[in-house]
């Protein structure tokens, strides 16, 4: 689901019900760290 804009965080798909997730801590690979307490 990641459309690969390095400005906001890796979105995830869940499996079970389809709904969106995101993680609670992820170090992108050009060293943007993105918390899930940024987008709630």
């Amino acid at each position: 689901m990641d459309d690969g804009d390095p400005t906001t965080p890796t979105m995830f798909l869940c499996e079970k019900c389809g709904g969106q997730m995101y993680p609670e801590y992820y170090e992108g690979v050009h060293g943007m760290k993105y918390r899930i307490s940024d987008i709630l």
